[in-house]
């Protein structure tokens, strides 16, 4: 799965209005049309440019409602403890994600946890 990268770790929150953000780590150029591409189940990919896609692996099922829901999503940048950037990622949601997430060693949320 060329062009994929995996994120090395993310946080869902969700604010005081109901908003929802997500935290990765910072990356190096200005994203371009970012989107979220989510289909409700494990996994959703973070289009940040057409060039870099990176996989937000093992979604909680207790956020994947209120992601499928949203509209847009806050994505926030960070190096360490400090924020490097923040801006609006629009969600687009489908049926099924194009991916064949075992060619990329993934598996569910409920495989993860058998661990």
């Amino acid at each position: 799965m060329a062009g994929y990268i995996k994120a090395n770790k993310f946080v869902v929150a969700e604010g005081e209005e109901g908003e929802i953000y997500i935290f990765i780590d910072a990356q190096k150029d200005v994203p371009e049309k970012p989107r979220v591409i989510y289909d409700g189940k494990d996994h959703a990919i973070f289009i940040r440019s057409p060039e870099e896609k990176i996989i937000l692996d093992y979604i909680h099922p207790e956020v994947r409602d209120k992601l499928r829901k949203s509209l847009g999503v806050i994505m926030v940048e960070t190096i360490l403890e400090n924020i490097k950037d923040s801006y609006v990622a629009e969600m687009q949601i489908v049926d099924n994600l194009p991916v064949d997430w075992k060619k990329i060693g993934l598996k569910t949320w409920e495989e993860a946890l058998l661990k």
